[in-house]
């Protein structure tokens, strides 16, 4: 089953991965768009995958080298979460 505006974060060492999960055309294209906006802000452009589920519904897998700095991933995961309303991460 598709969720919507679910993020989760996986951290390990040196690698910090932020998964947003989308089920419509509209919350798939907001999540580009914030992509593209904090990568401006911030001139950090991390590794962003996108994977389909089904025909409107897939994830967004944004993903950091942690071996300089884990702070501005997170600032970055941080930004990106609260320009999308997503207030925590699922468990």
């Amino acid at each position: 089953m598709a969720r919507n505006k679910c993020a989760r974060v996986q951290m390990e060492e040196m690698y910090l991965r932020l998964v947003i999960d989308y089920d419509n055309e509209d919350f798939k294209r907001d999540i580009q768009i914030a992509i593209g906006k904090i990568e401006k802000e911030t001139k950090m452009f991390p590794s962003v995958t996108r994977r389909a589920i089904s025909e409107h519904a897939g994830n967004f897998s944004v993903e950091f080298d942690t071996s300089d700095s884990s702070r501005d991933a997170g600032e970055f995961c941080e930004k990106l979460m609260r320009e999308l309303g997503i207030d925590r991460c699922s468990e």
